[in-house]
């Protein structure tokens, strides 16, 4: 969906948001082969109403290798946030489109292979030098280059070979820390290619993106701005009456509501489907909806049509309280937060209940028709991912499992029955390129049990992961129900010759209580006593979430330094950091710093 305006209105609005400019604001700079100015105001109209203002910088087109190799080129002096670097097949290799059946697909392939080994070792020379979150556009077919009819036909085509390249570009950007592929081809297609350039502002101005389309091209861009300075949404909420299914189910019955395989049930059911897929990228599904509990149970557990049944959803509150109060109790019960909601209703009143009372959950402005549903689904900004972890697509099961120790702790005796019970065994080891994102998802997302709240970029980690002054360490659990995951994640920097400090020391909110804390920070004390500390010195930092975790060092046996500055230390001589023996040490990695 997105703003839609006329290019005047958009300069209008433009000017507007940059006179109002908030402090906390994401710098934006482009590098490409064709000239993108003209997405200015787009850009800043459009990531403002995603609630991720941008600045956006553009260099002079061609320029590429000129400002990226260079330390002091005026790209550098912007110190961006994001980069996005944009080249398109025609502006590099003009007329290869137009030659590649004459000099066959091998040729072909080695040409594009060129523009693709260009634009990652541009990739490549803008992470030396920088910790920007790097945007690489894909390759995309214009519209002469689109226009051969049976092309497909032919497996060496030139269409399968731009293809063939775009998925090996994604390969070779896997391995650049913190770099994503940004699909432009997918915008071209989207719009179509013949609809996409104006032959005269291109031979004009070299602008690659008729006027019609630069709303688009800004739109897409600025959500994946947004998707990689900031967390996606954790947990769907889901109304139930005309969201999930057509009708209420209170009045209708199940047998007469609208699901099926048929028109409109069919529609209902397609976004079932959809939202399980979303499910199985991560994302958790949850109920809140006004209706009899039993009734929606029933209906969940024996409608044949339904998709979405009660083992796929993480909380299910149907009763005739109001929403914004159930959204509460569902972030509450899934120990996250209410900015990791999103809220999937399709009342308008209730919609603009919750935006009133919860302004931080994000809210789908789903449309009257449901037919548009699916598209509105697909255009929530926040359900964008830059990369899919195993631990996202293993995060629903996760939670279904600390149902079950839930259940176990409500039945135990004490806590240290609860805990002998689990049979928690931990892994712990250093950094490495196995463990480098999910530690960097960590950090990125995870606010209650975290001391400090530093922001490392992927970059960061990487740099500190090689560092001798430096040590990256994290821990994994499992018990008798499963694998918990990485869930522990801790940094330490040399302070001086008998002192570590502790930059960074969080855990996910879904293991506190269990000793793993203490079992970390031993661990963490390890590490610097082997690398020659005495002592080891803890940092709070306050934030609105970390207030769990403000006694934390006291309570290990830290001392606050004076000054309250929140510094703490402790005598690593003394011994008191422990490992708990409730929980089994597995064997780890090399303590040794590690080369990522």
């Amino acid at each position: 969906m997105g703003t839609s305006l006329k290019p005047a209105e958009y300069l209008r609005k433009a000017r507007e948001i940059e006179a109002n400019w908030p402090s906390q604001i994401v710098g934006l700079a482009t590098i490409s082969s064709f000239t993108t100015e003209l997405l200015r105001p787009y850009l800043i109209v459009e990531s403002d109403a995603l609630g991720c203002p941008a600045r956006p910088w553009f260099g002079s087109f061609g320029q590429l290798e000129q400002l990226v190799l260079d330390e002091n080129s005026p790209l550098w002096q912007q110190n961006p946030d994001v980069l996005w670097i944009a080249v398109r097949i025609e502006d590099v290799d003009r007329y290869l489109a137009f030659e590649a059946a004459g000099i066959g697909p091998d040729s072909t392939r080695n040409r594009l292979a060129a523009i693709r080994h260009r634009v990652v070792e541009l990739a490549k020379a803008a992470r030396a030098r920088h910790r920007a979150s790097i945007l690489v556009s894909n390759l995309a077919l214009g519209p002469a280059q689109a226009a051969g009819l049976f092309d497909a036909s032919d497996p060496d085509g030139y269409g399968h070979l731009v293809a063939e390249s775009n998925r090996e570009l994604a390969r070779e950007m896997a391995q650049v820390a913190d770099a994503h592929v940004f699909d432009y081809a997918g915008a071209v297609s989207q719009a179509g290619a013949e609809l996409w350039s104006d032959p005269k502002l291109w031979h004009m101005a070299r602008s690659a993106c008729s006027s019609q389309n630069l709303a688009t091209l800004a739109r897409r861009l600025a959500r994946a701005v947004c998707a990689v300075v900031r967390p996606a949404a954790k947990c769907l909420v889901l109304d139930l009456d005309n969201t999930l299914w057509g009708g209420v189910l209170g009045d209708d019955g199940p047998h007469a509501i609208k699901l099926g395989d048929d028109y409109p049930g069919s529609v209902f059911k397609d976004f079932q489907a959809a939202l399980l897929g979303l499910r199985a990228r991560g994302f958790l599904l949850a109920v809140a909806s006004k209706n009899d509990k039993q009734t929606v149970l029933d209906m969940l557990d024996t409608h044949p049509e339904m998709l979405i049944k009660r083992e796929h959803l993480a909380a299910i509150y149907a009763n005739w309280d109001a929403k914004p109060g159930n959204l509460r109790a569902i972030a509450r019960d899934l120990n996250i937060g209410l900015d990791s909601l999103v809220l999937i209703d399709d009342n308008p009143v209730e919609r603009a209940a919750v935006r009133a009372e919860l302004p931080m959950v994000q809210v789908l402005e789903l449309p009257t028709d449901p037919l548009g549903y699916l598209q509105a689904l697909a255009d929530m900004a926040g359900l964008d991912r830059p990369r899919l972890l195993d631990e996202d697509r293993q995060r629903a099961q996760m939670v279904e499992r600390d149902v079950l120790r839930d259940t176990e702790r409500e039945q135990a005796g004490n806590v240290a029955d609860f805990l002998a019970s689990l049979s928690m065994t931990a892994q712990v080891g250093l950094c490495d390129a196995a463990t480098i994102e999910r530690i960097c998802q960590l950090i990125q997302k995870t606010n209650q049990f975290n001391l400090t709240t530093r922001r490392h970029k992927l970059e960061d980690i990487r740099r500190m992961a090689s560092s001798p002054e430096h040590a990256v360490a994290w821990l994994r659990l499992a018990d008798r129900y499963g694998d918990l995951g990485l869930v522990c994640v801790g940094i330490l920097t040399r302070a001086d010759e008998s002192t570590w400090e502790i930059d960074t020391l969080l855990m996910s909110c879904r293991v506190m209580g269990r000793q793993v804390e203490d079992a970390f920070l031993a661990f963490l004390a390890e590490i610097a006593g082997e690398r020659g500390a005495r002592r080891l010195r803890g940092l709070f930092l306050p934030t609105p979430k970390n207030k769990p975790v403000e006694r934390f060092y006291a309570e290990h046996g830290f001392a606050e330094l004076p000054g309250g500055n929140g510094q703490f230390e402790i005598d690593l001589l003394a011994g008191t950091l422990v490992w708990p023996a409730v929980i089994a040490r597995l064997p780890h990695a090399t303590r040794e710093h590690a080369i990522v």
